[in-house]
């Protein structure tokens, strides 16, 4: 899609993503921004051609004499991946698609408030929980604060806060200390990709009741 999206990673980002270097669940999310956002992979296509003249200046180290069998053997060890069922086509970014794909845990929804469903996914990392929130159409979440790191990325449809209306391919970041309370729009639902580290806060003095439903589960 060719769509240029009003929020983006920050440069830092994008050039981690480049190098290979940004971690699993982050790159999951940019990946999925990059699906919408035209501005953010042309300059990644440039960060890709500053780091291949970087590699062809750099001075190539001398492996192991069993480098190469050692690698074979690693991936001839590795388990075969199960079979999922087959999925309706979407126009979800690939990176979603893939998990939706291969990853039984993203087709169970769950119940999270009477506006929030969710599903989760495994990622193989344990950092972040990784899962589509889906907001049903007029919807709000609970105001709530930030105890980690959460990235957001618009899939379909749009929501809005105090600061702003987001949109598809929008990506958001949410330090501690951020506080806000998302409402979707009255047009039709919205389906975002989260990357959270951290439980979030409600701010409601009855908010504790709810920790049970907001615990996270990275993997």
């Amino acid at each position: 899609m060719n769509n240029t999206s009003q929020f983006h990673p920050d440069d830092t980002m994008l050039l981690e993503f480049s190098a290979g270097t940004l971690a699993t669940a982050p790159s999951i999310c940019v990946s999925a921004h990059l699906h919408f956002c035209s501005k953010c992979r042309t300059s990644l296509v440039r960060l890709d051609q500053v780091g291949a003249q970087l590699m062809s200046e750099a001075k190539p180290l001398e492996l192991e004499d069993n480098a190469f069998e050692s690698v074979m053997a690693n991936l001839d060890s590795s388990p075969p991946i199960a079979a999922a069922p087959e999925q309706k086509r979407t126009s979800y970014p690939f990176s979603v698609s893939k998990l939706m794909k291969n990853n039984l845990v993203s087709q169970t929804w769950k119940r999270l408030t009477a506006s929030v469903d969710v599903a989760r996914f495994e990622t193989g990392q344990n950092e972040f929980e990784v899962a589509l929130h889906k907001i049903c159409a007029g919807g709000k979440t609970p105001r709530h604060d930030h105890h980690g790191l959460e990235y957001t990325v618009v899939l379909k449809g749009s929501f809005s806060d105090e600061n702003a209306v987001y949109r598809e391919g929008d990506f958001l970041v949410r330090e501690p200390g951020d506080v806000h309370q998302p409402m979707g729009a009255q047009n039709g639902e919205c389906i975002c990709l989260s990357a959270l580290s951290a439980p979030i806060k409600l701010t409601n003095p009855f908010g504790f009741l709810m920790k049970p439903w907001l615990r996270i589960n990275p993997m």
